[in-house]
């Protein structure tokens, strides 16, 4: 029988009470324990956008429905919101 153990396994003479061997000669091993890099979290613009559109409020069907009926029967578009979207858009522009 050989004397050599396979890598990483000791013979059995080395694991016997007594014995001078590789294992019980070497001072016992204190554990330190390991290093951590900081966590770190990286969202996308995609996700940001979707956790945004997330928060909004739900959509008000009745106001959609009244503004198309407004729409429709030309009463929607008056001169003082053709005006009021004109001064927003300029501000915009500006």
């Amino acid at each position: 029988m050989s004397d050599l153990a396979p890598i990483g396994r000791p013979s059995p003479t080395e694991l016997t009470p007594g014995t001078t061997g590789a294992f019980t000669d070497r001072p016992a091993a204190t554990a330190t324990p390991a290093e951590r890099g900081q966590d770190r979290v990286e969202l996308s613009s995609t996700a940001q956008l979707l956790s945004k559109m997330s928060d909004l409020p739900d959509v008000r069907q009745d106001v959609i429905d009244r503004v198309r009926t407004e729409i429709d029967l030309g009463i929607y578009e008056t001169d003082d919101k053709i005006d009021a979207s004109i001064d927003a858009l300029a501000d915009d522009l500006l």
